[in-house]
């Protein structure tokens, strides 16, 4: 499948799939984080936050290879290896952004809950929005990178200065995350 066609199968996704994609996505990071639980725990949240950042230009890249390696219509089908490297990518910066969530909530004394929550409405809302407005100028999965790494760079500047700022930052950047790996998840189908 093209990454258009994906993208328009991640634009149909309802609340219970996105919230299904979500826990999948958590899972499917550890393939690109090569940790396991106990060990991401055992790091600051200002730390999960900057592995999750260091992603982001690869991220960028590849989502941009996919997005447009068939604009023209005679490269043939995208392959799969590619698909599977933005998936892997997408789903160890999400699973690493989500841990630091987890720890930050922990040290401070929120629950997570609301904030994928809000991660999960950030991601529909995204993909609706997207739906409604069709192709623009830059590929609709490198704009939810770009705007993933602003997020990310602000949680994990507020860790320092605005603790509070790091649940909304971290929530929208898991958000973007989400809408990424949806697409990656229906361009491997």
């Amino acid at each position: 499948m093209d990454m258009r066609r994906a993208l328009e199968a991640a634009t149909a996704t309802t609340e219970l799939e996105l919230r299904r994609a979500y826990r999948r996505a958590v899972a499917h990071g550890a393939t690109n984080t090569g940790c396991m639980p106990d060990r991401e725990r055992a790091y600051s949240a200002l730390r999960l936050l900057t592995l999750a950042t260091l992603r982001m230009p690869d991220l960028a890249l590849c989502a941009y290879v996919a997005a447009t390696f068939d604009d023209d219509g005679d490269a043939g089908p995208l392959p799969r290896a590619l698909v599977e490297v933005v998936s892997d990518v997408v789903a160890g910066a999400l699973r690493l952004a989500d841990r630091a969530l987890e720890l930050h909530g922990q040290s401070l004394g929120y629950g997570t809950a609301v904030w994928i929550g809000r991660a999960l409405e950030r991601a529909g809302r995204e993909l609706d929005q997207q739906a409604q407005a069709g192709d623009g100028d830059i590929p609709f999965s490198v704009e939810q990178v770009r705007l993933a790494t602003v997020a990310l760079t602000r949680a994990t500047a507020a860790t320092a200065t605005d603790p509070m700022l790091v649940p909304v930052e971290a929530a929208n950047g898991l958000g973007h995350l989400l809408a990424v790996y949806l697409i990656a998840s229906a361009a491997a189908r």
